[in-house]
């Protein structure tokens, strides 16, 4: 059974995250829940629903200054010039997280829990 994880020990372990409802928490951790393989570690089980809920909420624009980017859009810029408006967006890395987890740091690093815990594939 997987460990209940609450708002408040959600906080303590990423305070960028104070300000944010207890239902917002609760949701993105229940969200998370799934994303857990059966057989991950009860530690990191815990750790990887916290990470994954952290960057659901990041994502919605919801915590510290990486929520502040994800409102703006700008997760992705490499570059930002004023004076005639310049953009440009960072080309993602071979190796880049699957989906949106590259996209903060909280999914980064769930990407590396999630590999340190789930299967390989053997070809035979």
């Amino acid at each position: 059974m997987a460990e209940t994880i609450t708002p408040d020990v959600f906080r303590a372990r990423f305070p960028a995250f104070a300000g944010v409802s207890d239902a917002a928490i609760a949701g993105a951790l229940a969200e998370a829940g799934p994303r857990v393989g059966p057989r991950w570690p009860a530690a990191e089980a815990a750790l990887g629903r916290m990470l994954h809920a952290a960057h659901t909420l990041t994502l919605d624009g919801q915590g510290g200054p990486e929520a502040e980017l994800a409102r703006a859009g700008a997760l992705d810029l490499k570059a930002l010039r004023s004076g005639t408006l310049h953009l440009e967006r960072r080309d993602p890395p071979a190796e880049a997280a699957p989906g949106t987890l590259g996209l903060t740091s909280y999914g980064r690093r769930f990407h590396e829990v999630m590999c340190r815990n789930s299967l390989g594939v053997a070809v035979v």
